[in-house]
């Protein structure tokens, strides 16, 4: 049997070429990792321009509803046009927010506590048991929507 001696690339051509490669696929995933971020930052962060969070709430007393504290944590002015207890409208507030609501009439302004009840539904917010889990969502007059969970009987 004869053996035939083959030739194979050398040491040097081979590492050339793995870095070659290694290079060619770190700028194809820098080009996916730059265009993916410049097109979630481009829009000026209208995505999360309006935000609100929930500061505190009390629902100790379930007889008497539950008291809802949101502050503004958005970069622009959000108008609340309604609440929703359990997906039931729980308070509607039109154009104007709450009377508690500071900077303005219409809107709370960034970083401004807004502070309102919901009792304007007999039936499902006084109704509620002692360590239930209740969803509120707060919607603004654009259609945005913030969601919080609230236990009965409880504050937090």
């Amino acid at each position: 049997m004869q053996v035939t001696a083959r030739e194979a690339v050398s040491p040097i051509i081979a590492t050339l070429l793995l870095i070659a490669i290694a290079v060619a696929a770190g700028i194809i995933v820098y080009v996916y990792v730059n265009s993916l971020a410049g097109g979630l930052t481009s829009g000026g962060g209208q995505q999360v321009s309006e935000q609100l969070s929930l500061d505190a709430y009390n629902y100790g007393t379930i007889g008497s509803g539950v008291t809802i504290a949101v502050r503004n944590s958005g970069s622009s002015s959000v108008t609340i046009s309604s609440v929703f207890f359990d997906g039931s409208l729980a308070a509607s507030f039109g154009s104007q927010s709450p009377a508690s609501c500071a900077a303005g009439a219409t809107a709370t302004a960034t970083g401004a506590t807004c502070t309102f009840s919901l009792t304007t539904s007999p039936g499902t917010v006084e109704t509620a048991t002692s360590g239930t889990t209740h969803v509120v969502k707060i919607v603004s007059a654009t259609g945005g929507t913030s969601v919080f969970s609230v236990t009965a009987g409880r504050s937090g």
